[in-house]
């Protein structure tokens, strides 16, 4: 210290003033370097996107409502935006989707419902993915919009169902896809994989929401209510307050499905102030609904003696009858022509679970029978129709040129579900009933499409007509909202916007081109927030609803 002092250098220690000042821009240098790869992060790799509408709901939420039904507790959102043009002290019909589907259970004021939105989902998406990477059919993908590329509609988000120089066609909810030489018989269904199909199912019907008091529930509707859509053939069943379901008899017993109380069709919850309401009457217009005759039912069994006990569904859909059935170990999904021959049949072993209850789920999707047992698939057939062959067994009376003039108005057949127990006394917990996604075809609506981008264009919707397929260039994609029966999507756009021809080169109408894609939607990162009670503020979040997006 001599030393120093003596060669003139201080050695009092640095004054708390002068490390400040030096750690002054030391800091401001970490906040700058931060927020510059915080904006490449953010302008390179991954964005985060509000959800504006409820196009891809029930998947992904845009501004809406949840709702919990007095009766049955169940719980579900649904679309708030139609109510905005309504007066706040219109009193409306309120619904719980578990009772059914068209009756009301109550009414409120608009006011009261709109004082409980929440924002859309807000989610994280991988910005540049698809210049490394070819998109896969079924990606849930972010891109510009071709017929507005800069409003404020400007980014929309949908599923991709068709791309790379492919023709693709929509028929009964389904796609089906073919090279682009391919005619009507070369096309195939699309299948989805299972962990995307497993996202995508929309519930019917669970046994978990039942009512505390069916009185109750009559007097809201002002109908009859009998318990559960599977109605027992005989009076020796028994319901328990624990929603347990009980047969004590070796006989065989039978549940039918009620579907003039809870229909099997493409009804929506989230859209439910969408649907018509029948002037001075507590009840919805449904008549636009679309039987679906792809279905999930699963429940859990415990039969009292699992060596003796068996049981099948059948599903009656499409002028064909589809059995599911379990039998001392053996499993077997069957199809059989409407006079009940055969037509293919696929068997596998299944072993009961713990405490010999036999966990089961039958789905009937995309032209494939499953049978899982305790969540493994022990049971698969595939059958292939292509579309002609699909329409012809789905509709009655199937006329090529009636169905082109207008598909909207093709006469669909109806599902009948039956589902038969026998061999012991049994219990029956978890029974549910899922639908599969229903694309829907029609005609286009011309007044959908922008004057500024040329000629409106008439007819059936893109990739409805089985005559004249959407055909798709390498670089073009065709893109569907979840949420079918309320998404601006592929099927309805149009001519593109001039913007959008000036940067892409492609003047192709209905399509989306690979240079209008931002990115692969990846995770709910901040799914809509809880409302604090009393405080009308939304910002406890949601953190159970986080997901990745499939």
């Amino acid at each position: 210290r001599r030393r120093l002092a003596g060669r003139g250098y201080s050695t009092r220690p640095m004054s708390d003033s002068s490390k400040q000042q030096t750690d002054i821009p030391e800091t401001l240098q970490s906040l700058l370097v931060a927020f510059a790869i915080a904006l490449a992060f953010r302008g390179f790799v991954v964005e985060g996107f509000v959800i504006p509408t409820g196009s891809m709901a029930p998947t992904l939420l845009g501004e809406h409502v949840r709702f919990r039904a007095p009766d049955t507790g169940y719980d579900y959102a649904f679309d708030q935006t139609g109510l905005k043009r309504s007066r706040p002290d219109t009193v409306v019909p309120v619904f719980d989707p578990m009772i059914s589907e068209d009756r009301g259970i109550g009414a409120t004021k608009v006011g009261g419902i709109l004082s409980n939105g929440r924002m859309g989902d807000r989610v994280l998406v991988l910005k540049y993915l698809y210049e490394f990477f070819e998109p896969d059919r079924w990606d849930v993908v972010v891109f510009k919009n071709p017929v507005d590329p800069i409003g404020p509609s400007q980014n929309y988000i949908k599923r991709l169902v068709g791309g790379g120089g492919e023709q693709v066609l929509l028929v009964d909810g389904d796609v089906f896809v073919a090279p682009l030489d391919g005619d009507l018989s070369d096309f195939r269904i699309a299948r989805r994989p299972d962990h995307v199909q497993e996202s995508v199912w929309q519930p019917v019907y669970d046994s978990n929401f039942v009512p505390i008091s069916s009185q109750e529930v009559e007097t809201r509707i002002k109908r009859r209510f009998d318990g559960p859509p599977f109605k027992p053939a005989a009076s020796a069943w028994e319901i328990a307050d624990t929603r347990e379901w009980r047969w004590d008899s070796e006989n065989i017993t039978w549940l039918d499905w009620a579907d003039d109380q809870l229909p099997l069709d493409d009804f929506n919850a989230y859209n439910i102030y969408r649907y018509p309401p029948i002037r001075g009457e507590n009840r919805l217009n449904l008549r636009d609904l679309h039987p679906v005759s792809d279905l999930r039912f699963t429940a859990a069994m415990t039969p009292d003696d699992p060596e003796t006990f068996a049981t099948s569904l059948e599903l009656e859909a499409r002028d064909h009858r589809f059995v599911f059935s379990l039998d001392a170990g053996e499993a077997q999904v069957e199809m059989l022509d409407g006079a009940g021959e055969s037509l293919q049949s696929a068997t596998g072993d299944y072993e009961p679970g713990h405490g010999g209850v036999l966990d089961v789920e039958f789905t009937h999707v995309d032209q494939t029978m499953v049978i899982r047992v305790a969540g493994e698939e022990v049971a698969r057939l595939e059958y292939e129709w292509n579309p002609l062959s699909r329409l012809e067994n789905a509709t009655f009376d199937f006329d090529m040129e009636r169905y082109r003039a207008n598909p909207r108005l093709a006469d669909l057949r109806r599902p009948r579900v039956r589902w038969k127990f026998e061999g012991s006394p049994f219990s029956l917990r978890g029974v549910n009933v899922d639908r599969d996604l229903y694309y829907r075809v029609g005609r286009l609506d011309t007044r959908q499409q922008a004057a500024a981008n040329g000629p409106r264009i008439d007819g059936p919707l893109f990739g409805s007509d089985p005559l004249d397929p959407a055909r798709l260039g390498p670089d073009q994609f065709m893109m569907l909202g979840d949420n079918s029966g309320a998404s601006r999507d592929s099927r309805y756009w149009g001519r593109p916007h001039p913007l959008a021809v000036s940067t892409t080169g492609d003047d192709t109408p209905f399509v989306v081109h690979r240079d209008l894609l931002v990115g692969k939607a990846w995770c709910v990162y901040f799914p809509a927030p809880n409302r604090i009670q009393g405080t009308g503020l939304s910002i406890v979040p949601d953190l159970g609803r986080m997901r990745f997006i499939r």
